[in-house]
């Protein structure tokens, strides 16, 4: 009998129509989940971009636009905050303002640079540090410290002797108003002091000697204490080619919408944050409705063209783009934009003192020289600015 012998591979099981449509529905699944995330990822990132970025510039550029449109509608608010014994506004001598290093008929001109120096709070080495790493030249270079020159520091007499010596412009800070009322209070009572300046007061010593802003008052000579007195709270420069446009000097900042001669003075030696709807100063530093001054007033200057354009609102037709240089803020740091150029590095506080060199070829240079990490002690708080009002510290209302 012959075998049969079948060589033929044995047929292979199919998977079930069941099998499939599982695996089917598990792909299908998966992909949906994918796409899911992919959602999810999408409308995350997208809502991250309108909080953070979208959102805040929108509200910015609406409060700016506000701005523009107002008609100095705190003014009269401010009115209250009239500040005794201060000078608001005063213009630099034109012939200071820096021109080409020559001018078209071949003749070198008088002054060649403008030296802005952030807050310097006595700090006298790092200052003629500064000042020699610019090579500064008092023949064709002017200086202007942007307030806080003294307290905290070493030599705060010393730095007000250099810039009398080198007839350096200044704005008031908020340390150096400090420094006058005090010894404005002292003037007032009864006795002699020994300086000759007024009065001398019968203070107890041991509290005296806790507070070094009243020590250095009683130190002030009559020289040093008029030198601080002309300090204006807004020094006008006048146009400056390095900015295309005008330039301002103040020690904090400056409410936009408001002419140079409305603003508050105490704001403009506080100021750091405003509130978006009522443009008046707030210290809400994080809260919703408020944004740092100087980002509102670069919103309102990239704003101004458009609205010259468009809208022909009285008043704003001759406003000229304009940019302030300040300090104060230490904690920002060096913030340089096209409209505002904040100078203020935590000298006194072991960081840098910082110069912005601007000459009358456009050119500007920001310059900087490390500092010593100074230990302090501070009478009071003198950052007084308190959501658009003020604050009186303990220890005046107790004087």
């Amino acid at each position: 009998m012959l075998d049969v012998h079948n060589d033929a591979a044995p047929a292979t099981t199919s998977p079930s129509d069941n099998e499939v449509t599982r695996l089917f529905a598990g792909s299908m699944r998966g992909k949906s989940m994918a796409l899911a995330l992919v959602a999810l990822a999408f409308a995350s990132f997208a809502l991250l971009v309108w909080l953070k970025i979208i959102s805040p510039l929108v509200r910015e550029c609406a409060s700016a636009w506000s701005a523009l449109n107002a008609e100095s509608a705190i003014g009269d608010v401010f009115e209250t905050n009239k500040h005794p014994g201060t000078i608001l506004v005063k213009t630099l001598d034109p012939d200071l303002l820096p021109r080409p290093a020559k001018e078209k008929a071949g003749s070198v001109s008088r002054t060649r640079r403008l030296v802005f120096i952030g807050d310097i709070h006595g700090c006298l080495v790092e200052l003629e540090a500064l000042l020699q790493k610019v090579r500064f030249n008092v023949k064709h270079d002017h200086l202007i410290a942007l307030g806080d020159i003294v307290s905290k520091g070493p030599d705060s007499l010393g730095v007000i002797d250099l810039l009398r010596r080198y007839n350096a412009s200044c704005v008031r800070g908020n340390h150096d108003d400090r420094l006058l009322m005090v010894a404005r209070s002292l003037h007032s009572k009864p006795g002699k002091m020994s300086n000759g300046l007024g009065p001398k007061s019968h203070s107890d010593p041991a509290a005296e000697a806790n507070d070094p802003v009243k020590r250095m008052a009683k130190s002030l000579s009559t020289r040093q204490l008029e030198y601080l007195q002309s300090c204006p709270i807004i020094l006008r420069i006048g146009h400056l080619k390095a900015f295309n446009g005008d330039a301002v000097a103040v020690h904090a900042g400056i409410v936009p919408g408001l002419g140079l001669e409305s603003q508050d003075p105490v704001s403009a030696m506080n100021l750091r944050v405003i509130d978006l709807k009522t443009h008046m100063p707030s210290h809400k530093h994080k809260l919703r409705g408020s944004v740092a001054w100087y980002k509102l007033w670069n919103r309102y200057q990239q704003l101004l063209d458009l609205h010259k354009r468009f809208c022909k609102h009285k008043g704003r037709e001759s406003e000229r783009h304009t940019t302030v240089v300040y300090g104060h803020n230490a904690r920002e740091g060096l913030q340089i934009r096209k409209y505002t150029k904040g100078l203020d590095t935590g000298c006194v506080k072991g960081g840098k003192l910082t110069a912005l060199v601007v000459d009358g070829d456009g050119k500007q240079e920001i310059v900087q020289v490390k500092a010593r990490h100074y230990k302090h002690k501070s009478a009071l708080q003198v950052d007084v600015l308190r959501d658009g009002g003020l604050e009186t510290p303990a220890s005046e209302t107790s004087s």
